[in-house]
């Protein structure tokens, strides 16, 4: 099998296998290779949180006469690994990041002829890609471990087809000699309607060469108590499903027999009917499936965001001024939250107010689309819509707004109100988190004209 992912020391260059250049084409397999995430380790390598196994061989064109551009070239491979479990990437030197190729796998082809038994060949085009003079890397991404197996690699260049097969290489992955048990899993979840589902998607695939009978599968979910699950969906029907211990669902069940090559897909979704306490719940599970001498397993994580959020007004006179300070407070373990605050002030008869500043938030007269105008008399009649959007409410922390206006004037007899009210907070993006509700909205602070304006609910 290909070792574990291993930190790799490219000082001292040194190279697994370097065969004689033939027409000035060489063909060589690096000590070390660059993974997707950066990191360098020994090639080949098996990275066991991805279930992925990573293979890879550089191509050298010099300048010479004799040398022709490379049209396509073929890597031997096990003949049970399918085409959705592999990927092709192609490094050009000096020219940035590896870059996902098109490529085919074949038994037998008039270029590379037909491969050995238990085996295919990768098949990769240039089209055009590169000429001489150029140093090329090509990574394999295979889903899976295999052992390891010396095979040659094949290179059409013009009219003539070289056959690099040096001693001790080319490093390639085989089939197991038996059956092989492979397992790779996704988790996600999605919000629909204020309400959470977690989705579960798992292959489970013998990438041996023998039947495998009575393969068992069990999946442990860890998942807090304060999430009440609704009627989880699983498939196979035939799996079981048992939520009889707090905190965890166990699903498993004997998924018979599977052949070489052979797979089979498993899902499951679990609704989020309802959540009790707010918090960042981190959800995480490991599925497991084994036959007699062969097992694996896989983990993924999940993190659903649960929020709850309370809303306030309050309000305050400073001599013609009147203010309102509007805040949204985090509740509980609540995660950070963007949301949307809608706001309305309803200004009576005989008043005259002027809008100084709207702190950054939208205005409107209420019902259509005419902004407020700032340092402009309005007189009442009329109501306003103000709109804070992109509003963040941290963690533990709070939101606040502080809005004004000036009292120009006022005719009438006793006593007018000029009404403030928040009306309604709305996520900003909704299918990220579960907002549980916001507690005291809508909330109102009102300041009452008289001979002068008096705030009926004072900030403190």
């Amino acid at each position: 099998m290909a070792d574990p992912d291993q930190t790799c020391n490219c000082i001292p260059y040194q190279n697994l296998c370097c065969c004689e250049p033939i027409n000035g084409i060489s063909v060589l397999q690096p000590a070390c290779q660059n993974l997707p995430n950066g990191s360098v380790v020994n090639n080949p390598a098996f990275v066991v949180s991805e279930n992925k196994s990573y293979w890879t061989y550089k191509f050298i064109t010099d300048c010479s006469k004799e040398a022709r551009a490379i049209s396509n070239f073929g890597i031997l491979i096990c003949e049970l690994i399918s085409i959705g479990n592999i990927t092709v990437s192609e490094k050009l030197d000096g020219c940035g990041q590896y870059q996902v190729v098109p490529f085919t796998l074949t038994k037998s082809d008039p270029n590379l002829g037909t491969a050995p038994q238990g085996f295919q060949f990768v098949k990769v085009e240039i089209n055009d890609r590169y000429e001489k003079g150029i140093s090329v890397e090509y990574r394999l991404e295979i889903i899976g471990n295999y052992p390891v197996a010396l095979q040659p690699i094949t290179v059409k260049a013009g009219p003539d087809v070289l056959v690099f097969d040096c001693e001790e290489c080319f490093l390639v992955p085989q089939c197991n000699p038996q059956g092989n048990l492979s397992i790779t899993k996704n988790c996600s979840h999605t919000i629909s309607n204020n309400q959470a589902i977690l989705l579960y998607s798992i292959d489970v695939s013998n990438n041996g060469n023998g039947t495998l009978t009575d393969v068992q599968f069990e999946d442990r979910i860890f998942i807090s108590s304060q999430l009440t699950l609704g009627t989880i969906t699983v498939a196979p029907p035939t799996l079981n499903v048992n939520t009889s211990i707090p905190g965890e669902i166990i699903i498993n069940g004997n998924l018979g027999t599977l052949v070489p090559g052979g797979s089979i897909p498993i899902t499951y979704t679990i609704p989020i009917v309802n959540v009790t306490v707010p918090g960042k719940y981190l959800i995480n599970n490991t599925a497991t499936v084994a036959a007699a001498g062969t097992k694996d397993s896989a983990s993924c994580l999940t993190n659903l965001d649960v929020v709850r959020l309370r809303a306030d007004k309050c309000c305050k006179i400073n001599g013609n001024q009147g203010i309102y300070t509007l805040t949204i407070y985090s509740e509980g373990n609540s995660p950070d939250i963007v949301v949307d605050l809608f706001d309305q002030m309803q200004l009576p008869a005989g008043i005259t107010i002027q809008f100084q500043s709207l702190s950054g938030c939208e205005g409107y007269f209420s019902g259509t689309t005419n902004p407020i105008p700032l340092n402009t008399n309005i007189s009442g009649s009329a109501g306003f819509d103000l709109i804070c959007r992109n509003a963040l409410v941290p963690a533990g922390g709070t939101y606040v707004k502080v809005g004004s206006y000036i009292l120009v004037s006022s005719s009438v007899i006793g006593t007018a109100t000029i009404q403030n009210t928040i009306t309604n907070v709305v996520p900003v993006n909704p299918v990220s988190q579960v907002l549980l509700g916001v507690s005291d909205v809508p909330v109102s602070a009102n300041i009452d004209v008289q001979l002068t304006q008096v705030c009926t609910k004072q900030c403190q």
